[in-house]
């Protein structure tokens, strides 16, 4: 097993054997609080849960093995950073940006949307870190929010994606709807 990143509250390890990444968590104690009380799903029952919301949009996620409340194994999906390919693909620009409105749309939330967080592989775009996302239970979150942190994510040369996603949107700089 190869550690592949260990923050505060989560270690991710590399299984060549099996060619799997292995995801534990580590909550804060609040967020125990939550996931005892229904709030909030579990990080590895989360990332099942919009797995399937995603795929049932038609956007790639990896593979699951296993995904219990505090451990996920998924599949190794083999590709590369989007963030390597999007500025010489207009294919992946058109891609990405449709993944981004179907998230708008269906008020899936994620403040880490940025090209890192998403890999590329024959030409299809995956979902990745899922155990992040939020969907809608109890309430929606903000629109507004969620074009905040995108903005955030998409800086210098990725810039111009922002720029289209608020024009596919029909939104001015302000995020209100364009006049007709």
């Amino acid at each position: 097993m190869q550690l592949i990143q260990h923050s505060k509250y989560s270690t991710v390890y590399y299984d060549p054997q099996n060619d799997t990444f292995i995801k534990t968590f580590h909550p804060k104690p609040v967020d125990h609080l939550r996931y005892s009380l229904g709030v909030r799903p579990h990080p590895g029952h989360n990332f099942a849960m919009i797995a399937a919301k995603l795929k049932s949009l038609g956007i790639a996620t990896p593979e699951i093995v296993t995904a219990k409340k505090r451990y996920l194994v998924t599949t190794n999906v083999h590709g590369v950073a989007l963030k390597e390919l999007i500025l010489d693909s207009p294919l992946l620009q058109e891609r990405y940006l449709d993944i981004l409105v179907s998230y708008y749309h269906n008020d899936i939330h994620c403040r880490g949307l940025h090209t890192d967080n998403f890999l590329v592989k024959n030409n299809e775009i995956y979902a990745i870190d899922l155990d992040a996302y939020k969907a809608p239970r109890f309430f929606k979150y903000s629109k507004r929010e969620f074009l905040d942190c995108l903005q955030r994510s998409l800086k210098g040369n990725e810039t111009f994606l922002f720029d289209r996603l608020l024009k596919r949107l029909a939104l001015d700089t302000d995020y209100r709807p364009l006049p007709d």
